[in-house]
């Protein structure tokens, strides 16, 4: 395959409004556009030396020795006017490769229809807010939006940690640096570590993945920051329980108090099918209060779920109020908003 061909190939992508490009040996590209795949059939099908052509010209050299030792990379690319991420794999002893699409500017959170929630949470300046989902939730492209808020409205000194760098930020009123794990610091962890002698206001991390980098957040935002990270997770009560969960029985009671006195908020989101086959957010949001600050404090995370049920608290939004607020900007239909509000009830 030549250069031409690939890049053709991801301008479509781009065009089409695609957000993942999956490339596989035996296989033509195949599009994720609205969450579904679709095979785009005016390509021939990637032969295996198609993929080992490829691979050798999206990665660096460093990068192919990772590849060879690791059988996994995943970095970001630009070229073109095309800004991704590219996973590169072994699969059937074949090189595979998926392609996450990325905008130039990130997206406001006006545009990714999040609910105006949001900006309750966003009113402190000190702490932990954690944006959570299952993969392919918006989660990063959420967080670049919170970024690029308090990048446009305020002067601050802003740093993300990311494996890779997704979203390319200019700045505004703030000054943002991007360091990523791997080419800018050894791990989440040095970085977190270095971040607290940089004067730095805010800290995005691209995932808390392990329990030093969620003691490191901690630390960070006890420290004075505001931290934001991402975390995989099934609803806002779930995060705090993943969180809590992840250490060890002598470290549990210290943890508690950390994320009651830290942790800010969660915003949990999953998208959905909206009208016109476009996806839209339905966010699930908890602001920890005094009384839930208590109920983190003393383990009783089962009792969390009723104060987000309570409508008209601060910060607070279940998925049935989101759906009405979905319902009522015409970004789903009358049938899908009964539906889906029946399906909720049923699972309580």
């Amino acid at each position: 395959m030549n250069k031409e061909t690939f890049f053709e190939i991801l301008n479509k992508g781009k065009m089409m409004k695609a957000s993942d490009i999956h490339l596989l040996a035996g296989e033509v590209p195949v599009f994720r556009i609205n969450g579904r795949l679709i095979r785009i059939e005016e390509y021939n099908a990637f032969t295996e030396e198609d993929m080992k052509d490829l691979s050798s010209f999206v990665s660096k050299e460093e990068d192919k020795k990772i590849l060879n030792l690791e059988k996994e990379l995943d970095f970001s690319f630009k070229a073109c006017g095309i800004n991704c991420r590219i996973n590169i794999f072994y699969e059937k002893e074949n090189i595979g490769m998926s392609i996450r699409l990325i905008r130039e500017e990130p997206f406001t959170l006006e545009e990714l229809g999040i609910n105006k929630k949001i900006y309750e949470l966003l009113e402190k300046k000190q702490g932990l807010i954690i944006v959570s989902g299952k993969s392919g939730s918006g989660k990063s492209s959420t967080l670049a939006g919170i970024i690029e808020k308090f990048n446009r409205e305020e002067n601050l000194n802003i740093l993300t940690i990311e494996d890779p760098i997704e979203y390319i930020f200019k700045g505004k009123k703030s000054i943002i640096r991007q360091r990523e794990v791997g080419r800018d610091t050894k791990s989440f962890i040095d970085g977190l570590r270095s971040a607290l002698r940089q004067d730095i206001d805010i800290i995005m991390v691209g995932e808390l993945r392990d329990t030093e980098s969620l003691e490191m957040a901690l630390t960070a935002a006890e420290t004075g920051h505001l931290v934001l990270a991402t975390l995989h997770t099934n609803g806002a009560v779930d995060t705090v329980d993943r969180i809590l969960s992840v250490f060890p029985e002598n470290k549990k009671n210290l943890i508690e108090r950390q994320l009651a006195s830290n942790l800010i908020g969660v915003i949990y989101q999953e998208l959905i099918e909206g009208i016109s086959e476009v996806r839209v957010p339905l966010c699930e949001m908890l602001y920890i209060n005094r009384g839930i600050a208590n109920l983190i404090k003393n383990g009783k995370i089962n009792q969390i779920q009723s104060f987000i049920d309570i409508s008209g608290r601060d910060g607070m939004l279940n998925k049935e109020e989101c759906l009405k607020d979905l319902y009522k900007e015409n970004k789903i239909s009358n049938i899908q908003y009964e539906n889906m509000v029946k399906a909720l009830r049923k699972n309580r």
